[in-house]
């Protein structure tokens, strides 16, 4: 073989070797653009309810942003708890699993958020995973809604920190 087809069939090579890594990593790379798309709620305000209206220990399912479309309304990434505290401490989480993407809840009985799927717990003070595979995933910290309350004690989601389906860091980490 001359020195230039070897050349050449190197070059062919790479050239198949780049494509392949590319095509391997690419549909994880739509899966990475998925994710902060959807985890991003900006900074809409939107009323949420009224303070005197939840209980302590007690919690509010609720969508956000609402978009007015009931079908992108229906979306999970969308959904989030609203949690007083028995102390009466107001925490937001949103309700997508950083396992496997199920559907949390809070358990007043329990005080805390359990995940039907594959039996992970939240602590609601922290919105941080101790027991199942949520437990262990990098960011195993429920993405949380930034609230505040006015003095009507009206309660507004102004925003979210962390990627929904994907988690936040936790504080000091």
């Amino acid at each position: 073989m001359t020195e230039e087809r070897k050349s050449r069939r190197s070059f062919i090579q790479t050239i198949l070797a780049a494509v392949s890594g590319l095509l391997a990593i690419s549909p994880f790379s739509e899966i990475v653009r998925y994710l902060r798309s959807r985890g991003s709620a900006g900074s809409i305000r939107q009323k949420i309810a009224n303070i005197n209206d939840l209980p302590p220990n007690n919690r509010l399912v609720f969508t956000y942003p609402i978009t007015g479309d009931p079908e992108k309304d229906k979306d999970p990434f969308r959904k989030f708890l609203l949690i007083k505290l028995p102390d009466g401490t107001l925490k937001a989480y949103s309700m997508v699993c950083v396992h496997l993407w199920c559907l949390v809840d809070y358990k007043p009985e329990r005080l805390q958020i359990e995940c039907p799927c594959h039996g992970s717990i939240y602590d609601p003070e922290t919105g941080v995973a101790f027991k199942g595979p949520a437990a262990a995933q990098p960011n195993k910290t429920l993405p949380e809604v930034k609230l505040e309350v006015d003095e009507n004690g009206d309660i507004y989601a102004v925003g979210v920190v962390g990627v929904i389906g994907y988690g936040k860091e936790a504080a000091g980490s």
